[in-house]
């Protein structure tokens, strides 16, 4: 066990991602500190392997914060060397995680992974770790030791950046989306992220959209994932250009260019009505779901972030909240729809959160 003083202001934050992991030291006011990207390597090994990962990552930057002189008060650590310090680490992973048992039960961007108990291999790594000796301390004795103290679902980690130090910053109910590859979704009520009975709370994506629509990634149909997606924003432009509708996007396509999301907003920001058509379809998506969840959870506000938001405030946000307003009762409709803060920052922020959250 470790006591938390008021002296505590920093711990660590890790956002594993399928391609890398990004690390940084984290301050209670949300800046980021002594950042590291490596490789996550899941293809040259297993678990193990990508905890061996995450654990130097971890190493790289505290060995970053001692060549900055980077003054670190921390809580101290119960053991027999009272002159080891202890510096929280939070932990966001992709997939279906048990946050209570540091578990990750399904990750998609892990394959053959299946109830992984991630925290404990981490810890393990670290535990290898010799005490690191800080620059720049007042007790040019003591050494600093990293410990995990908490993993979550990469969402609900982006919901507790936006949450501590975003756009929900004031806010004590909130739901968050993440428009990427795929929709991500986190839930806040009563200042703390909701899990559910199975730690399944917050699959927002897969909220029904349109009954006997696309086939979702998941297996069913009509999901907004389907329809906000990256690939799937794509699928339906080319769909339609297929049918024969008139785009500035129909030479790229001829040319061999493989369209993105960006190029859609692009062309749309250009005039091109299609693209435009798109985006409003994809945004009146967007609030037909944020309807249902105003109706369940009366949220005061809707936080969305991800590539796709990108798209900006005329194209995707304003379609959203015409949606909202036509569809949802008068309350329920009060709840605001903003874009995300943190941007790719989100995911480290909200990590070192899950590690300061812990010792409260």
């Amino acid at each position: 066990m470790t006591h938390r003083t008021t002296q505590t202001t920093y711990s660590i934050g890790v956002d594993l991602g399928g391609t890398d992991i990004k690390a940084g030291l984290v301050s209670s006011a949300g800046d980021i500190f002594c950042r590291v990207v490596l490789p996550t390597d899941v293809e040259t090994g297993g678990p193990k392997v990508v905890a061996a990962r995450i654990a130097e990552a971890v190493r790289q930057v505290l060995v970053n914060v001692e060549t900055a002189g980077i003054n670190i008060t921390s809580e101290q650590s119960e053991s027999t060397d009272a002159e080891v310090y202890e510096i929280g680490v939070g932990l966001g992973a992709p997939g279906l995680i048990i946050a209570e048992t540091g578990v990750v039960h399904f990750s998609p961007n892990f394959p053959g992974w299946s109830d992984i108990p991630l925290v404990d291999y981490v810890n393990a790594e670290l535990a290898k770790l010799q005490p690191t000796k800080l620059a720049g301390q007042t007790d040019t004795h003591k050494k600093y030791k990293p410990i995990l103290r908490g993993m979550d679902n990469d969402v609900n980690a982006m919901t507790l950046g936006e949450l501590h130090h975003g756009a929900g910053v004031g806010y004590k109910s909130l739901v968050a989306l993440t428009l990427g590859t795929g929709v991500g979704g986190g839930v806040v009520i009563d200042g703390k992220v909701y899990h559910g009975s199975r730690n399944t709370a917050g699959e927002l994506g897969h909220t029904i959209v349109e009954p006997n629509g696309r086939v979702c990634g998941c297996g069913n149909l009509g999901c907004l994932e389907a329809y906000a997606g990256a690939k799937n924003i794509v699928e339906r432009i080319e769909q339609k250009i297929a049918d024969g509708r008139r785009s500035s996007l129909v030479d790229v396509i001829k040319d061999g260019v493989e369209l993105t999301p960006r190029m859609i907003a692009e062309a749309a920001e250009a005039g091109d009505a299609l693209a435009i058509e798109i985006f409003a379809e994809t945004g009146q998506y967007i609030g037909i779901a944020l309807t249902s969840i105003a109706h369940i959870l009366n949220p005061q506000i809707a936080i969305i972030g991800g590539g796709i938001a990108e798209a900006g405030e005329q194209l995707l946000f304003q379609p959203i909240r015409k949606e909202l307003a036509k569809r949802a009762m008068d309350i329920p409709a009060q709840m605001k729809i903003v874009k995300a803060h943190l941007g790719n920052d989100a995911g480290i922020v909200g990590a070192a959160m899950l590690a300061m959250d812990a010792v409260t």
